[in-house]
C-alpha cells in the first residue's frame, strides 16, 4: 500500500490527475499540438535508445528469448481479450477484435511510467527490456486484425493484405521512433550514444511530467464515453489489466528476468494502446465503434495501471521471484 499511495503521488501521476481535472472544469489550459508531438517524440527515441544501448552491451543473444515471448504474448493476450468479450460478454465481433487490439497492442506511456517508478524505488532491471515493445504490439494488432476477419468484421471488398498491415503497424509512431532509438542506441553502444545521453536520461522525468499533463488532458476528453458502456464490458475492462499483468510477470520470470525487468515486462503487457491501435483498427475493423476502445484504454486501462497496476506487478514479480527461487 505505501509504494501504490507513493506511485499516486508522484509528480507524472499529479501532472497527470491536473490534466484530467482542468478537462473536467472545462479549463482552457492546452498543450499545443506540436509541442505534445515534440515531447512524445523525445519520451520514445529516449527509451529506445537506452534500450538500444543496453542490448549492445549484453549481446543480442541475450535478447532472442524474451523478444520471442513478447511476440507469443501478444498474440496470446490478443486471443484472450476477444475470447472474453464475445464469448462472456457476448459483445460484438467487431468492437471485440478492436478491444483486442487496443488491450493486446503496448502503451508507451505506461511503458516510461515502469521504467519511471523502478528508478523512483531504486529497483534494478534488464534495460534491455523495453526493447520487447514493437514486438509485442506488432504481434497483438495482427492478431486482432485476423481475429475480426474470421469473424466477419473486417472491410468488405477493399481488404488491406496482412503485409500493408504489418508496415503500417511497425512504421506508426511510437514503433518507428522505438526501433529507430533503439537501432542506433544498439549501433553506438555506451561510448558512441555518450555526448548525447545526458539530454535523453537527465532530463526525461521532466519532460515525462509534462507529457503526462498532455495524457491527463487526453483522458479526461474521454471520461464521458464510459458513461455509455455497458456494466459487463466495464467491469471486465477493468479486470484484464491485472489479468494480463499477472500472465506477463509469471511468464517473464519462467525465462529468467529480474523482479523489475518483469514488471516492465508486465507493463507492456497490462497497457492499453491509444497511439498504435486506434489507426490499425480504424483501418482494418471499420465496423468497431473507435470511441469505445478509445475510452476504455485512456479512461480506464491507463489511470488503473498508473496508480495501482504498475506498483501491483512489482510486488507480483517479487513474490513470483521468490516461489521460483526456493
Amino acid at each position: 500500500m505505501d509504494l501504490v499511495l507513493q506511485n499516486i503521488i508522484s509528480p507524472p501521476i499529479l501532472f497527470f490527475a491536473l490534466g484530467v481535472l482542468a478537462t473536467l472544469l472545462n479549463s482552457d489550459l492546452k498543450i499545443p499540438d506540436a509541442a505534445g508531438a515534440a515531447i512524445a517524440v523525445f519520451v520514445l527515441i529516449s527509451i529506445g535508445l537506452r534500450a538500444g544501448v543496453s542490448v549492445n552491451q549484453v549481446g543480442v543473444g541475450a535478447v532472442a528469448l524474451p523478444a520471442l515471448l513478447a511476440v507469443i504474448t501478444g498474440i496470446l493476450l490478443a486471443i484472450l481479450v476477444y475470447s472474453v468479450f464475445t464469448g462472456i460478454v457476448r459483445l460484438d465481433k467487431a468492437n471485440a477484435a478492436s478491444l483486442a487490439g487496443h488491450y493486446g497492442a503496448v502503451s508507451s506511456i505506461t511503458l516510461a511510467l515502469s521504467l519511471v517508478y523502478l528508478d523512483n524505488i531504486g529497483a534494478s532491471f534488464e534495460q534491455f527490456v523495453p526493447a520487447l515493445y514493437p514486438f509485442m504490439d506488432i504481434a497483438a494488432l495482427i492478431t486482432a486484425v485476423v481475429l475480426g476477419r474470421i469473424g466477419g468484421a473486417g472491410q468488405n471488398g477493399k481488404n488491406k493484405t496482412e503485409l500493408r498491415l504489418i508496415y503500417e503497424a511497425i512504421v506508426s509512431k511510437p514503433s518507428l521512433l522505438l526501433l529507430g532509438g533503439f537501432i542506433i542506441g544498439f549501433a553506438n553502444g555506451a561510448e558512441g550514444t555518450e555526448a548525447i545521453m545526458p539530454f535523453y536520461a537527465l532530463i526525461f522525468p521532466g519532460v515525462l511530467t509534462l507529457f503526462m499533463l498532455d495524457v491527463g488532458l487526453l483522458a479526461g476528453s474521454r471520461l464521458p464515453g464510459l458513461l455509455a458502456v455497458d456494466k459487463k464490458v466495464f467491469a471486465v475492462g477493468l479486470i484484464l489489466p491485472a489479468v494480463h499483468g499477472l500472465i506477463a510477470v509469471i511468464l517473464a520470470t519462467v525465462i529468467g528476468l529480474s523482479p523489475g525487468g518483469a514488471t516492465i515486462f508486465a507493463a507492456l503487457a497490462a497497457g492499453a494502446s491509444y497511439i498504435s491501435a486506434p489507426s490499425v483498427m480504424r483501418t482494418a475493423i471499420p465496423k468497431a465503434n473507435p470511441s469505445l476502445s478509445l475510452a476504455m484504454a485512456l479512461g480506464l486501462v491507463f489511470p488503473f495501471n498508473v496508480t495501482v497496476g504498475i506498483p501491483l506487478y512489482y510486488q507480483a514479480a517479487q513474490l513470483v521471484s521468490m516461489l521460483f527461487t526456493r
